[in-house]
């Protein structure tokens, strides 16, 4: 059965197109000519042409089709038409395997629809479930990440292709599952602007400054000649380094003193000084003052070094170095810098004293540790640069893993469902194909069976005695003599009638043919093939009289379908005229089909057509339905407009269609009160309905409405039509509504 028709780009229906769904066993499409009717009926017939239009089946389950409109009236219509197999006499068994098989076929069909439904149901669970679990680790990965991980340089493409690639993670074998940290610092690098090289720090050598600070000649007491008179002297006062000092005033001052500044220094003196001061002693000061000059040349230039690198360090965008340990490390390496140039000092002056320099030794090595350090991060950071597209991949490699580690429970719990769903459809999949199987052995089986008991003789009997019994006497339809499976339209004396027909004869017999065609086929291997009717406007060119044949042919087969004696599994009809439309959907009390049958209206406006569905209400109605409906209405109508309803109601049931005058009507009243009632109504219904444009207008109670509307009641039950009111105001049996 189909379940939706979606029509578009063609004839008047526009590039939005039309969906005709919600389709129920018999459908009834009312619409105007040129409203699209036979567009349909055409597009049905070919779908596969039309790429922008689809066709939705139940289950998926396609049905033949058979199309009733002009292009299979002008198909079939000619000198020699096609014969039609129907089931001939056959022997009861072969009957009856016939119709075993085909409830064999029948259960093989439901089993199939009950699976496919399953099918149906664990496809869209499945989906659910991905749909779910896709926009939730779109949200809860890519979305809150994006600011760190870009959706174009993780490739992170459609929510589809994101969820595949963390799925597909969960299989990579990584060693390390990197920290977010970790992953935020090589993003910064590799994905933000394109990174340049650094170059590495140079190291500090400490053996220049080791070797000066290290040298004996700083815990040396450097002292004069002791082997001399004066040296006794000058040892018990200790004031070597004084005197030292004042040799360099002695020369300038000739025979004063620099000391106490009186005559008293003599040639002898002096020898004597100089004797005391010899060359070892100025040979150490030499040393000492060598050592210092060297010291305070190298320290400029590595604090200058020591600067440089931390200016560098601080440009940087993002730097390789602890600039804060390493400034630190540099301030206590300035200090211990300073303290060993105050001793330097001292230790000139006073050569005699012993001072202890401080090693520098051990803050150069601090401080080429975090060079080091620092050397280690610049050569991973050009690494990176030399590979940069191999590190990018294997970063983007990196981040999927991280992503499928912190969604590893969810990703588990999906699994499972996915898989275990997976396993139920495969094994429906299993059945129905089985299923499929089963059917195209039945089938085979019943068209064999078909083929031998088929002939195309029944039709031929059948459309005559249609013919003839509704009054069509002057041609019939015959085998063709010397031709195989072929019919020809003649007259009583042979006479090939085909071009002699009228329009209305042509089209009569043209859907007599049809409906034999509806139970039987143009081979003899697939008349009971189920199938779905498309006709469109069967009465075209027909007087009232073979309107009704026809509707009452359709109304048939309508019952036949829903009691599912029929290989007809849905119609859809489609039709122009108002009455035969009235005529197709009637439903009496007997009508079985009612709950099975939905309308629909096609339009066209400005050159487009459109479709409106009304279910199971019945959009064509007659005005005299319309009346009752309008009375039968809960919304509150004025009392005017009441007047009127009931006038004509009353007028077009007693006096039109019954001949039966309000005196009549009257008498039908024995008690006065009542009769004076009826009377009234009837004065007033009368008067209302021809008072409209009067300039005097009374406005009655509502009370009084509703008596007058009891009184129009007991009209139709005194003149026994209470049936009639009871089915039109659906007071009676709900099945009459």
């Amino acid at each position: 059965m189909i379940n939706r028709i979606h029509i578009k780009n063609k004839a008047t229906f526009n590039s939005e197109g039309v969906d005709i769904e919600n389709l129920n066993v018999i459908n009834i499409i009312y619409g105007a000519n040129g409203s699209g009717k036979s567009t349909i009926s055409r597009i049905v017939a070919n779908i596969n042409e039309y790429p922008d239009c689809t066709l939705e089946w139940k289950d998926e389950l396609p049905l033949d089709i058979l199309i009733y409109n002009k292009d299979f009236c002008d198909r079939n219509y000619s000198e020699l038409i096609p014969g039609v197999f129907t089931l001939g006499e056959a022997s009861k068994d072969s009957l009856c395997q016939i119709e075993e098989k085909q409830r064999l076929l029948q259960e093989i069909v439901d089993e199939g629809s009950k699976l496919r439904k399953t099918l149906n149901e664990k496809e869209t669970d499945i989906k659910n479930i991905k749909d779910s679990f896709k926009e939730s680790v779109w949200t809860d990965l890519l979305k809150r990440h994006e600011s760190i991980f870009s959706k174009s340089a993780i490739g992170a493409g459609t929510k589809d292709s994101f969820v595949k690639k963390v799925l597909d993670a969960t299989k990579d074998q990584i060693d390390e599952v990197l920290a977010l940290e970790s992953l935020t610092d090589k993003a910064k690098v590799l994905f933000g602007i394109q990174p340049m090289r650094q170059t590495p720090i140079v190291k500090f050598n400490d053996t220049e400054l080791d070797s000066i600070e290290s040298n004996e000649l700083w815990t040396k007491i450097i002292i004069g000649k002791q082997d001399i008179d004066l040296a006794g002297l000058i040892n018990s006062l200790g004031n070597s380094d004084w005197v030292s000092q004042g040799l360099v005033y002695m020369d300038k001052s000739r025979d004063i003193c620099p000391f106490c500044q009186q005559h008293t220094i003599t040639d002898e003196f002096k020898k004597k000084i100089s004797s005391f001061f010899d060359a070892r002693y100025r040979n150490d000061l030499h040393q000492i003052g060598s050592l210092q000059n060297t010291y305070n040349q190298i320290i400029p230039i590595i604090i200058k070094q020591l600067d440089s690198i931390i200016n560098e360090q601080k440009v940087l965008e993002k730097s390789s170095m602890d600039i804060s340990l390493f400034e630190t490390v540099v301030s206590e390496f300035k200090l211990l810098l300073t303290s060993n140039q105050n001793l330097m000092d001292t230790k000139c002056k006073e050569p005699s004293r012993v001072i202890a320099l401080k090693s520098t030794k051990e803050h150069i090595r601090r401080i080429n540790r975090i060079i080091d350090d620092c050397n280690l991060k610049i050569s991973k950071h050009n690494q990176l640069i030399d590979n940069l597209s191999t590190e990018r991949a294997m970063l983007v490699k990196q981040i999927y893993k991280f992503f499928s580690t912190a969604y590893s429970a969810a990703i588990e719990t999906y699994n499972k469902k996915v898989i275990d769903l997976e396993k139920a459809i495969e094994v429906l999949k299993s059945k129905i194909k089985i299923a499929l199987s089963r059917h195209k052995t039945l089938r085979n089986e019943i068209n064999e069976l078909e083929r031998t008991i088929t002939s195309i003789t029944p039709t031929v009997n059948e459309i005559n005695r249609l013919l003839q019994g509704f009054g069509f006497t002057n041609f019939m339809i015959r085998e063709v003599p010397n031709e195989i499976n072929q019919y020809q339209i003649v007259r009583e004396n042979g006479e090939i009638a085909t071009s002699t027909l009228s329009e209305g004869e042509r089209t009569f017999i043209t859907f007599l043919y049809y409906m034999q065609l509806v139970k039987g086929s143009h081979t003899p291997d697939s008349i009971s093939r189920n199938r779905v009717l498309i006709i469109d406007d069967p009465v075209s060119s027909l007087d009232s009289n073979v309107l009704f044949v026809v509707s009452t042919l359709l109304r048939d087969i309508f019952a036949n379908v829903y009691d599912g004696r029929s290989i007809v599994k849905q119609i859809i009809l489609l039709t122009h005229n108002v009455y035969f439309h009235k005529e197709i959907s009637f439903q009496d009390k007997g009508c079985k089909w009612r709950d099975r049958i939905h309308h629909w209206i096609l339009r066209k406006r400005n050159n487009v057509s459109s479709i409106q569905a009304y279910c199971k209400t019945n959009p064509i109605r007659s005005s005299y339905e319309l009346l009752w409906s309008e009375l039968r209405n809960a919304s509150p109508i004025s009392c005017l407009v009441s007047q009127n309803i009931m006038r004509r109601i009353v007028e077009n049931y007693f006096q039109i269609f019954g001949g039966i005058s309000p005196n009549d009507i009257l008498n039908k009243f024995d008690n006065f009160e009542d009769k004076k009632i009826c009377r009234s109504l009837l004065s007033w219904v009368n008067s209302g309905s021809h008072s409209m444009a009067d300039d005097l207008f009374v406005e009655i109670a509502d009370g009084q409405l509703e008596r007058y509307k009891e009184v129009f009641k007991n009209i139709f039950y005194k003149m026994g039509q209470e049936a009639h009111y009871d089915m039109m105001m659906h007071l009676s049996d709900p099945e009459n509504k």
